[in-house]
């Protein structure tokens, strides 16, 4: 495959997680407008989001398994025709019920389409280059990260919200009828049953791999959940300011994960890793000191963003790298369980602010991503002594 070709499809593939991403969280800047619109109460328009994480981590984990040995490019295309037609049930729901529903649609189809579709990047690039590939992908659903409540919030004050699903469902099709055209066929793993792919946990590289995913999105969930009232109580930020540091979040965010697919091709993972989480601890031990200070604050934000998502291309790599053969199902586990860690890193920041101090959220954070960098460490270590054992075995 021609550079320039492979690299349109994997920028296609990144449009398509920065779609499924702004489906995601483009509800929370509209939540209050679709609980007065359909007569019901904030909490329970919160469900919105919290089935759609659940249902995320289903498709993500169950669908990937499930579908694993069928050919690539049908799951993918079945993935976003589904998503699209999710899209276009929220666009007709006028009742809560209806509009729960297409969010679970939306949410399992959408985790299902962001693990093929990493892997496919990874699989069609040059070897030397499928970290970037992986990174480029995962870009796409970190802009719509920042994007996603912001669209939502500027379209709901010029369109009836139920047209915002409309214009993702558009695009969608747009995105089905390129990557129809466009995509290479790549056959599944029928050489993979589906209890041959749960071995993978039996691995302790793998297992302790993904505890660290737990932890490493923890630490960052439970400071980034509640960036607002912390910027608001310490550094007495007003709206503008807090949309201005969110900015600020959302330029590292991008920088952090382009920079991690260059840094994995070049120096490895396990470099990367350690590297970039051990920066992500620092940072949300110095922002209990910088918090106060509005320049201070802004420089450890943008040093703490670049860092924390440097770590995810460069991780899963790293797990890709352990099970080859089983790319899609470590993939599958690990975006699972990071939308897990974002459900409980949420729920712990309530917690800690409710129980305690908004001030205590950064360095409780800090403590997370030294438990993060522990588990990777010893992952690392196996994976060496594993390395070692098949030498000997061959001499």
């Amino acid at each position: 495959m021609k550079n320039t070709s492979h690299q349109l499809l994997i920028v296609l593939l990144a449009v398509g997680s920065f779609v499924t991403g702004t489906s995601e969280f483009v509800v929370s800047g509209i939540l209050d407008i679709i609980a007065v619109d359909l007569h019901i109460s904030i909490p329970a328009a919160g469900q919105l989001i919290t089935v759609y994480s659940l249902f995320y981590a289903v498709g993500a984990l169950f669908l990937v398994m499930a579908t694993s040995k069928l050919n690539r490019k049908k799951v993918l295309l079945a993935a976003i025709f589904v998503f699209m037609l999710g899209n276009m049930l929220a666009f007709f729901s006028h009742h809560f019920v209806l509009l729960l529903l297409s969010r679970v649609i939306m949410a399992m189809s959408g985790g299902l389409y962001i693990v093929v579709a990493t892997n496919y990047a990874a699989q069609i690039a040059p070897p030397e280059k499928k970290g970037s590939a992986m990174a480029t992908v995962i870009t796409g659903f970190t802009v719509s990260l920042v994007l996603g409540v912001p669209i939502g919030t500027f379209l709901s004050g010029y369109v009836d919200w139920h047209y915002i699903f409309l214009i993702i469902a558009l695009g969608t099709a747009c995105l089905f009828m390129l990557l129809y055209q466009l995509l290479p066929r790549i056959e599944g793993h029928s050489h993979l049953p589906l209890k041959q792919q749960l071995h993978i946990l039996q691995d302790r590289r793998v297992i302790s791999g993904l505890a660290t995913t737990v932890f490493w999105i923890l630490g960052y969930t439970m400071v980034f959940a509640y960036i607002s009232p912390l910027l608001r109580q310490t550094a007495g930020f007003s709206l503008e300011m807090t949309s201005m540091a969110l900015l600020v979040l959302g330029i590292s965010a991008f920088i952090g994960s382009r920079f991690g697919g260059f840094a994995v091709d070049q120096w490895g993972p396990n470099r990367t890793i350690s590297i970039s989480i051990t920066i992500q601890m620092f940072a949300l031990f110095t922002l209990f000191f910088t918090q106060f200070s509005t320049i201070t604050v802004l420089i450890t934000l943008a040093i703490w963003g670049i860092a924390t998502w440097t770590t995810t291309p460069a991780k899963q790599f790293y797990l890709i790298s352990l099970k080859p053969q089983a790319s899609e199902t470590v993939l599958s586990f690990n975006t699972a369980i990071m939308n897990i860690g974002m459900m409980l890193g949420s729920s712990i920041g309530g917690v800690i602010i409710q129980y305690t101090n908004v001030t205590n959220l950064s360095w409780i954070g800090g403590i997370a991503s030294f438990v993060a960098l522990m588990l990777i460490r010893y992952s690392f270590n196996r994976h060496r002594l594993v390395e070692q054992q098949t030498k000997s075995e061959h001499v």
